[in-house]
């Protein structure tokens, strides 16, 4: 049994001892192919490919092969030398030159500025650009060219409100239908939840006049509960309820909702900003610096940051 077991030791070392001048072998006719594309020391390629063809007997030899032929198949991107010779004026002559279709001044300004036949114009294009991406500050710089002294200008304002309105209440009226038709309690409480975010449209964008605002903010809270009823842990709906009670100055309410929005996993720092204005009402104003101070998260907010820093 021992002689067994030795002689297939020493077949094993005969393998090992044959399988490693092979190896060594094929590390060298690999260097030399790769020497010529890749400038390296030969002695890194030998012993690179040798100790890879060790540790993989007979499959390494193949490997090898398809290794070698791979790195001189592949071809790299060109890489610019001597980039301190650019030439930069030729360089920058190559871009088209841009310049500021509203000129140097803000868009408020630009849309508040003295009529002129050239201030016309420019305030022309200033609301057919904000006419196409519609915010809330976009809404009121329009808003406030109702009363502009050049027709067009107001004519064509009220045509963007008007507009977005009709489309808000299109929206709201379609939805209406649907929530009433629906008798399943999963898509009637999303409906809800629609109709619910609808209707703050007209309050976030101050379409509603005072006459109508008391309304539609029942409405909010009307169907925020209904989707509130199916889904206690909606973190979105119990934020917009915080919001609608905050707009009616109900900030103990408010700040109950935005307490269960936290709770229920919306992100800490887009509910702080509520928050410090619920104590800042309540003239609790080392709160209003504490909570400040733990958004990490509102650096990055250019609106926020001046306050922030203020607070700090």
């Amino acid at each position: 049994m021992n002689a067994i077991y030795e002689q297939l030791i020493d077949s094993l070392a005969l393998f090992y001892l044959v399988h490693a001048i092979i190896s060594l072998f094929i590390s060298i006719i690999a260097s030399e192919f790769l020497i010529y594309k890749f400038k390296s020391k030969r002695i890194q390629y030998i012993l690179f490919f040798w100790v890879f063809n060790i540790a993989f007997p007979i499959v390494g030899y193949l490997m090898t092969a398809w290794i070698v032929y791979y790195l001189l198949r592949v071809k790299y991107d060109k890489q610019l030398q001597n980039i301190h010779s650019i030439n930069m004026i030729e360089f920058e002559n190559e871009f088209p030159e841009i310049n500021r279709v509203f000129g140097e001044a803000s868009m408020d300004k630009l849309l508040s500025s003295e009529e002129d036949t050239n201030n016309s114009s420019l305030k022309m294009k200033a609301l057919v650009s904000l006419a196409d991406n519609t915010g809330k500050s976009d809404v009121i710089l329009i808003k406030n060219r109702l009363s502009d002294k050049n027709d067009e200008i107001r004519l064509y304002s009220f045509a963007i409100i008007d507009k977005l309105q009709r489309g808000i209440n299109a929206q709201i009226h379609e939805k209406m239908q649907l929530f009433e038709e629906d008798k399943d309690p999963v898509t009637k409480a999303k409906r809800a939840e629609e109709l619910a975010y609808l209707y703050w449209d007209l309050i976030y964008y101050e379409l509603a006049d005072s006459d109508l605002k008391k309304f539609i903010i029942q409405e909010v809270k009307k169907y925020a509960l209904i989707a509130l009823e199916f889904n206690p842990e909606n973190e979105k709906i119990n934020v917009l309820l915080g919001k609608t009670y905050l707009t009616q100055n109900e900030v103990d309410t408010a700040q109950e909702y935005f307490t269960k929005a936290i709770k229920y996993g919306i992100n800490m720092d887009f509910i702080i900003p509520y928050l410090a204005e619920i104590y800042y009402t309540k003239k609790d104003y080392a709160k209003v610096k504490e909570l400040l101070s733990t958004a990490k998260g509102l650096h990055v907010n250019a609106v926020l940051y001046p306050l922030m820093v203020q607070w700090e």
